[in-house]
């Protein structure tokens, strides 16, 4: 029989309560002292929740709604302690309040994907003074464990599991699969899992990631992304785990979806695909570190031989040594685009006019018509394959002959190139591809040109300019091309 006293409340003294009744009753139960403190989470509780009381009991700021429903939320205990502290009526459905007692409806728990009912009453001391309040959790008489929980139906499940070479599952609150589908043969059949935990089927430490991850989804709605690698079966093999809360028709989160999509071989596949990348990436180097260094012999003893002749041979020798150079130029060019696919430039004063002399210089005996001053634009010294590309782009299309007229044209801001040539032009149709790697329509017509223009734009993009082509003579491509390109001006 309770004694009324006035409304006097006071911190629980733990020494006023058998606490070895609570440890004895096997549904789950926690008592809170007048400041909403844990201060007895029995061992039924811990079995249902996953947390020992140790880590709980002294806490207050409604630790046990989080324990409870993922997120601190306050209980029927609260209620008992402060009728007005209602919560979220979606979880509790009050069904009675009889002798200060409070009795739920049934409500989902996400800690045990079950329905539940709770109740709750106050706490006295000898005295009459209420110093507490106590909250029990069971199940309800109809209450089952999730087994059929909604989705996917089965054979399209099965179908989507053999399609992908993955396994689809859901797992409850206590890690136990309540669906479970894989590729056939040797898979284990759904019939063989259902109703077992992860450990019946992974090693140890896998297992007990599946059954965390699970309550992580299904406890706070979190969704869980990660690659797995681990030996199985007698082999290392690598999955990419997926898991997503499964809603009932009333948006409850009731169960953990997961799907396992086995990547080992796709794994293995990009290691092969970057030893073969790394093997070729070497003999390319290799290679071209070779033909560089014979080719760079080969125009030095042409350059020897042309300074001893005259007349029509010496013109003979430096068409050699050009043709050399050009193929020095190629080896540069793929050497360079492997340099800008890895590694982001940085800008800084160049002098244009030192550098389109110089590439002037590697080309004697060719054409070449320049008037210029020092000019500094933006950019670095890769700024001599802009130059030595228009060059060698205009010898190719234009032969030995051609005639070769570089320009420079400044403003306010920015710096405009020009080198113009008496080559075979550039139809108004190919004009704006030219650029392209590998353009197939500009090969057809006027033979492959290679990566060489393709870096001139690639440079010149890094370089926040631009570059186009147009005709020599304005409206005239038969009489040769122009190729400019803007700069920023320091």
């Amino acid at each position: 029989m309770k004694v009324n006293h006035e409304n006097t409340r006071e911190s629980v003294n733990c020494s006023q309560i058998p606490m070895g009744i609570f440890d004895h009753l096997r549904q789950p139960a926690l008592v809170l002292d007048c400041e909403g403190r844990v201060v007895i989470w029995n061992e039924s509780m811990e079995r249902y929740t996953g947390i020992r009381a140790e880590d709980i009991v002294g806490e207050g700021g409604y630790a046990h709604g989080e324990a409870l429903f993922g997120e601190k939320f306050p209980t029927l205990a609260n209620r008992i302690l402060s009728p007005g502290d209602a919560g979220d009526d979606t979880r509790y459905r009050l069904s009675a309040r009889e002798d200060g007692k409070v009795i739920a409806g049934t409500c989902i728990s996400p800690v045990s994907g079950r329905e539940v009912a709770s109740m709750a009453a106050p706490l006295y001391d000898t005295a009459g003074r209420q110093i507490g309040a106590v909250e029990t959790i069971q199940d309800t008489p109809d209450a089952r464990p999730l087994r059929d929980p909604p989705g996917v139906p089965d054979e399209q499940a099965q179908i989507l599991a053999d399609a992908l070479s993955c396994m689809i599952f859901t797992l409850d609150w206590d890690g136990t699969y309540s669906r479970f589908f894989t590729t056939g043969a040797p898979g284990p059949l759904p019939e063989e899992i259902v109703g077992k935990t992860p450990h019946a089927l992974f090693p140890a430490a896998e297992a007990d990631f599946l059954v965390e991850a699970a309550r992580r989804v299904i406890g706070a709605g979190e969704v869980v992304a990660e690659m797995r690698s681990f030996e199985w079966r007698g082999e290392q093999r690598s999955f990419e785990v997926t898991m997503q809360p499964l809603h009932d028709p009333k948006g409850r989160i009731v169960a953990a979806a997961g799907l396992s999509l086995d990547i080992t071989r796709d794994l293995l596949r990009e290691r092969a695909l970057q030893e073969a990348n790394q093997a070729s990436s070497l003999y390319l180097d290799l290679l071209g570190t070779d033909i560089y260094n014979t080719s760079m012999v080969a125009a030095t003893v042409i350059e020897m031989l042309r300074e001893r002749l005259s007349g029509e041979d010496a013109e003979l020798a430096q068409r050699a040594k050009n043709t050399v150079e050009q193929g020095i130029n190629v080896i540069k060019n793929v050497e360079l685009l492997n340099t800008l696919n890895k590694h982001r430039i940085r800008l800084e004063p160049v002098d244009l006019d030192e550098i389109i002399r110089g590439q002037i210089r590697r080309y004697a005996g060719i054409d070449i018509r320049y008037e210029g001053g020092s000019c500094m634009v933006w950019a670095n010294p890769l700024l001599e394959h802009i130059v030595s590309n228009l060059i060698s782009n205009s010898i190719k299309f234009g032969g030995m002959k051609v005639r070769i007229d570089i320009s420079v044209m400044e403003t306010a801001e920015v710096v405009t190139l020009t080198v113009a040539d008496t080559g075979i032009g550039i139809p108004d149709p190919l004009k704006p591809n030219i650029f392209d790697r590998f353009n197939r329509d500009a090969r057809s017509v006027s033979g492959s040109r290679g990566l060489g223009l393709y870096i001139v734009k690639t440079l010149t993009n890094q370089y926040g300019g631009r570059v186009w082509a147009a005709d020599r003579v304005p409206g005239r491509p038969e009489a040769g091309a122009a190729i400019k390109v803007i700069l920023q001006r320091c």
